[in-house]
């Protein structure tokens, strides 16, 4: 049996924050942190993030504004967190490790453009440091043990003081992969909330889906969910139209909240106004669709919505409407063309789920915060630390997950080394 002071299931991008961070300390040989990962590469999720280009944080996340970009937790549960270890001490970190920045609209990349600059770091660093990164290892079970835990891998069994579940989810994973941390959190007596896909695409109910499939527009979208439409949300931003229903980041926001309806089974709709920014540029609404019909009255429907969206999406809304684009649009036709009109800014659709995990970029729900420390560690089990998208927290696009992952890693790596230091 070999043992060490803390061991670290997971090499994802929590993990590696997290054992960099131990070994910095200085408190305890590099050595006796050992780093274990299933699968045979560390970090291959950090190369897909920000389309290959590694969007790792954002200027805008601060602890006065958590409640703008995350969810799951609230914004005074993380606040906790982000005081001990902030946006700025991430950027300080990676530009510790060599990593030079640059910043786009708020968000923070590495200025190679590439995310394998960012796992490059990490690996380096581990190397420099002498941490013992073990892949290839599936751990089977973990118990308690007079001292420590005991780590059953399908190799060894190993003994730490400490350890750190940073496992990752289901997210981006392989049916029936990405669990493992669920079960070993719950099996110490932790709560485990869903998991639900988020940052994912809509199901949705219709039969023109396929004909309007590649369509990419500015969109505003509301979200109801229950019977009564008890809880809404809203986004606004490009909408990508696929083949089955609704894609893109404003979709994705809100994607946490369709997953988590329809697995309660309450119901779930999404309005879409296919013209979000028309009155900045074009006066009042109403006042366009009246002088419409006064000026363009009599021409071919094709003719009378001209310009007014994506030709595919106005061929789709004039059918809904029971027209086709060589009807002339006169007295007899106006109900109708009326609901064209409508439907270009109430586009109304019945969500029915949500892709599966294994498009999801991150999950929503895990360990609800109020079970771990400030110091991230289990308040189920002394020496136990969780950190990432086990945790209960999930963001929006632009950064905000990967800075969790940070966050969370670095305080856990510090103070699982603290307490190891500590310890006789």
């Amino acid at each position: 049996m070999n043992t060490g002071q803390i061991g670290i299931i997971g090499a994802g991008a929590s993990g590696l924050m997290a054992a960099v961070s131990a070994a910095w300390t200085g408190k305890i040989a590099a050595g006796e942190i050992v780093l274990m990962e299933q699968q045979e590469r560390i970090g291959q999720k950090i190369l897909v993030t920000g389309n290959g280009k590694c969007n790792l944080s954002n200027r805008d996340c601060s602890p006065h504004t958590l409640q703008d970009y995350y969810r799951g937790a609230r914004a005074g549960e993380l606040e906790r967190f982000f005081t001990r270890y902030s946006a700025e001490d991430a950027r300080a970190c990676f530009r510790r490790m060599g990593v030079l920045l640059t910043a786009r609209n708020g968000y923070i990349y590495p200025l190679s453009g590439q995310a394998s600059t960012v796992l490059d770091a990490f690996r380096f660093e581990l190397e420099r440091l002498g941490v013992s990164v073990r892949t290839g290892c599936r751990v089977l079970r973990v118990r308690r043990e007079r001292g420590g835990f005991m780590v059953e891998t399908e190799q060894e069994n190993l003994h730490f003081r400490s350890l750190i579940l940073s496992c990752g989810t289901p997210a981006g994973r392989k049916r029936g992969e990405g669990t493992d941390g669920y079960r070993i959190a719950a099996s110490f007596g932790h709560t485990v909330l869903g998991p639900w896909p988020a940052l994912v695409q809509l199901r949705c109910a219709g039969d023109y889906w396929k004909g309007l499939a590649g369509v990419r527009c500015a969109a505003g979208i509301t979200l109801y969910a229950g019977e009564r439409d008890d809880e809404v949300w809203q986004e606004r931003g490009e909408l990508l139209i696929t083949d089955y229903g609704l894609s893109g980041i404003p979709v994705f926001q809100l994607s946490r909240f369709a997953s988590r309806a329809l697995a309660e089974g309450r119901p779930v709709r999404a309005l879409v106004d296919f013209l979000p920014g028309f009155e900045e540029e074009n006066g009042d609404w109403e006042d366009f669709c009246a002088g419409r019909f006064d000026g363009f009255a009599g021409r071919r429907a094709e003719v009378f919505f001209a310009g007014l969206g994506n030709k595919k999406l106005l061929m789709t809304a004039l059918k809904k409407n029971g027209l086709g684009p060589q009807d002339p649009i006169t007295q007899k036709t106006r109900r109708q063309a009326e609901g064209v009109f409508r439907s270009l800014r109430r586009w109304e659709v019945a969500v029915v789920g949500t892709n599966p995990f294994s498009n999801a970029q991150v999950c929503a729900g895990g360990i609800p915060l109020r079970e771990i420390s400030d110091d991230m560690e289990s308040l189920r089990a002394r020496g136990l630390y969780l950190t990432g998208e086990l945790l209960d927290v999930d963001g929006k696009c632009g950064g905000y997950n990967l800075q969790w992952a940070w966050t969370s890693g670095a305080i856990a790596g510090r103070q699982a080394a603290a307490a190891c230091g500590r310890r006789p």
